[in-house]
Protein backbone atom coordinates (compact mmCIF):
# COMPACT_ATOMS: atom_id res chain seq x y z
CA UNK A 1 0.00 0.00 0.00
CA UNK A 2 1.47 3.77 -0.85
CA UNK A 3 2.66 2.70 -4.07
CA UNK A 4 1.23 3.32 -7.10
CA UNK A 5 3.02 5.18 -10.60
CA UNK A 6 1.08 7.98 -10.73
CA UNK A 7 0.65 9.14 -6.43
CA UNK A 8 3.51 11.36 -5.42
CA UNK A 9 5.37 10.44 -2.40
CA UNK A 10 3.42 12.87 -0.01
CA UNK A 11 0.27 11.18 -1.36
CA UNK A 12 2.11 7.63 -0.48
CA UNK A 13 3.06 8.31 2.61
CA UNK A 14 -0.51 9.49 3.65
CA UNK A 15 -2.48 6.54 2.31
CA UNK A 16 0.12 4.14 4.25
CA UNK A 17 -0.08 6.19 7.17
CA UNK A 18 -4.19 5.99 7.17
CA UNK A 19 -4.10 2.31 6.28
CA UNK A 20 -5.68 3.40 2.97
CA UNK A 21 -8.87 5.69 4.56
CA UNK A 22 -10.05 8.73 4.33
CA UNK A 23 -9.15 10.87 7.60
CA UNK A 24 -13.04 12.32 7.36
CA UNK A 25 -15.53 9.72 6.52
CA UNK A 26 -12.71 6.86 7.23
CA UNK A 27 -14.29 4.78 4.35
CA UNK A 28 -11.65 3.19 2.12
CA UNK A 29 -10.82 5.20 -0.48
CA UNK A 30 -10.80 3.40 -3.97
CA UNK A 31 -9.84 3.46 -7.46
CA UNK A 32 -11.35 6.65 -9.36
CA UNK A 33 -11.79 8.36 -6.22
CA UNK A 34 -10.44 11.79 -6.13
CA UNK A 35 -8.53 12.84 -3.71
CA UNK A 36 -6.91 15.49 -1.79
CA UNK A 37 -4.55 16.72 0.47
CA UNK A 38 -5.81 18.89 3.57
CA UNK A 39 -4.33 20.65 6.65
CA UNK A 40 -5.67 19.12 9.62
CA UNK A 41 -5.42 22.92 11.22
CA UNK A 42 -5.79 24.97 8.62
CA UNK A 43 -3.18 27.64 7.47
CA UNK A 44 -5.66 30.29 7.76
CA UNK A 45 -5.49 29.55 11.60
CA UNK A 46 -1.99 29.06 11.99
CA UNK A 47 -1.48 25.43 10.67
CA UNK A 48 1.92 24.46 9.62
CA UNK A 49 2.71 22.96 5.93
CA UNK A 50 4.35 19.92 7.78
CA UNK A 51 3.74 16.25 7.75
CA UNK A 52 2.29 15.62 10.83
CA UNK A 53 -0.66 18.38 9.85
CA UNK A 54 -1.47 16.64 6.88
CA UNK A 55 -4.29 14.05 5.86
CA UNK A 56 -5.49 12.98 2.55
CA UNK A 57 -9.63 13.10 2.08
CA UNK A 58 -11.65 12.38 -1.04
CA UNK A 59 -12.58 15.24 -2.67
CA UNK A 60 -16.17 15.95 -1.59
CA UNK A 61 -15.29 15.40 2.37
CA UNK A 62 -12.60 17.53 1.85
CA UNK A 63 -15.57 19.93 0.84
CA UNK A 64 -17.54 19.72 3.95
CA UNK A 65 -14.44 19.63 6.38
CA UNK A 66 -13.35 23.13 4.46
CA UNK A 67 -17.27 24.36 4.69
CA UNK A 68 -16.87 23.62 8.37
CA UNK A 69 -13.91 25.13 8.86
CA UNK A 70 -15.04 28.19 7.20
CA UNK A 71 -18.32 28.34 9.67
CA UNK A 72 -16.14 28.13 12.61
CA UNK A 73 -13.97 30.82 11.55
CA UNK A 74 -17.22 33.04 10.80
CA UNK A 75 -18.71 31.95 13.93
CA UNK A 76 -21.91 31.53 12.36
CA UNK A 77 -24.67 29.92 13.79
CA UNK A 78 -25.98 26.26 12.21
CA UNK A 79 -28.97 26.34 13.66
CA UNK A 80 -30.58 29.72 12.12
CA UNK A 81 -33.07 29.11 9.91
CA UNK A 82 -35.39 30.92 7.42
CA UNK A 83 -38.88 30.25 8.11
CA UNK A 84 -41.50 31.04 5.92
CA UNK A 85 -44.78 32.36 7.48
CA UNK A 86 -47.77 30.85 5.80
CA UNK A 87 -49.57 32.94 3.52
CA UNK A 88 -52.92 34.76 4.67
CA UNK A 89 -54.89 33.41 1.83
CA UNK A 90 -53.85 29.81 2.18
CA UNK A 91 -53.99 27.58 5.08
CA UNK A 92 -51.20 25.76 4.62
CA UNK A 93 -47.56 26.51 4.13
CA UNK A 94 -46.23 27.42 0.68
CA UNK A 95 -43.93 24.68 -0.92
CA UNK A 96 -40.50 25.95 -1.08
Amino acid sequence: MGMHPEATTRVSKLLKKQKGKCAHCELFFKNGDLLEIDHKKPRAKGGKNTQDNLQLLHRHCHDTKTANDDKAVRGTNENSQIIEEPCEVKISRTVL
